[in-house]
């Protein structure tokens, strides 16, 4: 994966903290899917995507961040956003994604919220 498409990974607790960095494009998107679906797989279900890395999601990258919510959802697990910048929080109002899942400032505050501490 090139500099500009990057993804990292870690455990917070039960959550996986997944940060988005670069542009959230189809090739990007389908690595973060691929993560997200593994550790659901693996019976995970509280996801944490920190978008504070993320300049600009476009309408594939969009596509599969509807797919991963859809993939919680299915299986009653909780999900969260943090770092969303301006311009990306209004792509996921417009969407109908803001509906879905909360959204914080910090990744504190959304660590929080998937603990069940906020």
């Amino acid at each position: 994966m090139s500099p500009h498409k990057t993804i990292r990974v870690r455990e917070e607790g039960d959550t996986m903290v997944v940060s988005v960095g670069g542009y959230l494009n189809s090739l990007l998107g389908e690595e973060v899917e691929k993560v997200v679906r593994a550790k659901l797989d693996d019976g995970g279900s509280r996801i944490l995507l920190n978008f504070d890395g993320t300049r600009l999601v476009n309408s594939i990258g969009i596509s599969f961040v509807i797919g991963i919510v859809e993939k919680v959802i299915e299986r009653e697990g909780r999900l969260a956003f943090c770092g969303v910048s301006r311009i990306n929080r209004d792509l996921f109002r417009v969407t109908g994604l803001a509906k879905y899942v909360h959204s914080f400032d910090t990744e504190k505050e959304a660590l929080d919220y998937l603990a069940g501490n906020a």
